[in-house]
């Protein structure tokens, strides 16, 4: 107890300004490293999705696909649907225009029959008021009285009837030409449904668009389709990640980005196989997520390109995992203090220097900021001594 006590006070005093053993470290021109050691893994930088075909909303039934994480190859069949729900419409549809092709038999023949009929009556008609007519310019005394009032009478009577069936024969024309538009307007719509049902069984296949690895997508409960499982026309069934631009992904805590910028350079390691690529950081992710819902520490993405090159000779795939010392600072001379030394008001800095017992708080202007020390632009030169551990910092953890 009493060891323990004395130790404490040993690094009170030593903590003390005003002590000459107070930490302090002189600042010396010299080669200045910053890194950060971060694992990840090899992605693809454009992803192609993959929606069940067809449109509508009848269901599509899975018949077969390639196993999910297999390489595909442009144009080939990555799944196969059936859809019963369409087929048995587009049955119905096919019987509904065969349906209506009988009746436009029908209608033609009934219509036939009319003018059949109705030419007979005209025919008939004509006969008749020849005949009567031939009482006109004949000799009445060789016929009766009545004889001659009924054939006067049956002129104007065949007359009568041969403009009325005249007018018949117009409203047969005319009922027959509305039927027909009437039947063809139901034709055309029966056809179009039909069209489309033809258009959406012909394309059950789901065809890839480039070369990938094919790997399925988890609905909103995580279950990924199966064989003999539904899907709805559109639905997202599956990515395809293009193979031709991968880039090396990582994600690091946010407090660690710090530096971290788009041209710095990247020395990653394939795990496993001991292959070492030298790339550059070529995008940086503009905001900060959680990973977890058990962990509130947010991190932040970055990216480094791989050359197609590259990706062709290494045969490089997405998933494979990546270990990675990015390069944040590399300067062969540089003169710096370590960030826990500097004072911080607004947007001035300023340090505690010291020369034998006595101490001096000083303005300085920074140059290049790292994540464990900061470059001196102005305001110190190389000899001067730097008290680590400021009064002011020193008051905050008191």
């Amino acid at each position: 107890m009493k060891a323990g006590i004395i130790l404490c006070t040993l690094f009170l005093c030593a903590c003390d300004d005003n002590s000459p053993s107070a930490a302090t470290e002189t600042l010396t021109a010299k080669a200045w490293q910053e890194t950060i050691n971060v694992k990840g893994e090899i992605k693809a930088a454009e992803n192609t999705p993959l929606n069940v075909p067809g449109d509508g909303w009848d269901s599509r039934t899975v018949l077969d696909m390639v196993p999910d994480g297999s390489v595909v190859h442009k144009g080939q069949i990555i799944a196969r649907f059936d859809a019963p729900r369409s087929r048995m419409d587009l049955s119905q549809a096919d019987t509904e225009l065969l349906r209506k092709e009988l009746v436009a038999i029908g209608l033609a023949e009934t219509d036939a029959v009319n003018r059949a009929s109705l030419d007979a009556d005209r025919a008939k008609v004509v006969a008749d008021l020849q005949l009567s007519q031939r009482y006109v310019g004949a000799d009445v005394s060789v016929f009766t009285r009545n004889q001659i009032l009924d054939a006067l009478q049956d002129i104007g009577f065949l007359k009568s009837k041969q403009t009325y069936l005249g007018w018949k024969g117009g409203q047969i024309e005319a009922g027959k030409n509305a039927n027909l538009a009437l039947l063809q307007s139901q034709k055309d719509s029966v056809e179009l449904n039909a069209q489309q049902l033809r258009k959406n069984l012909s394309g059950l296949d789901l065809i890839a668009p480039h070369e990938g690895v094919f790997n399925l997508v988890a609905s909103w409960d995580g279950s990924k389709p199966q064989i003999g499982s539904n899907r709805r026309p559109g639905q997202e069934f599956g990515i395809l990640p293009d193979l031709s631009h991968l880039v090396a992904s990582f994600s690091i805590p946010e407090s660690q980005t710090f530096g971290l910028k788009t041209g710095l350079p990247v020395h990653v390691r394939l795990a496993g196989t001991g292959t070492n690529l030298e790339l550059t950081v070529t995008k940086v992710g503009s905001s900060a997520s959680i990973k977890s819902n058990e962990s509130p520490v947010k991190y932040s993405d970055f990216e480094a390109n791989i050359p197609e090159e590259v990706i062709n000779k290494l045969a490089l795939r997405p998933g494979q995992a990546l270990t990675a010392t990015v390069s944040i600072i590399d300067k062969k001379s540089a003169l710096t203090v370590p960030n826990l030394a500097l004072i911080q008001k607004g947007s001035q800095f300023s340090v505690y220097t010291k020369n034998g017992n006595q101490t001096n708080q000083q303005k300085i202007e920074l140059g290049t900021r790292g994540i464990t020390r900061s470059e001196i632009k102005n305001g110190l030169v190389a000899g001067q001594q730097i008290i680590l551990i400021p009064p002011e910092k020193k008051a905050d953890k008191s």
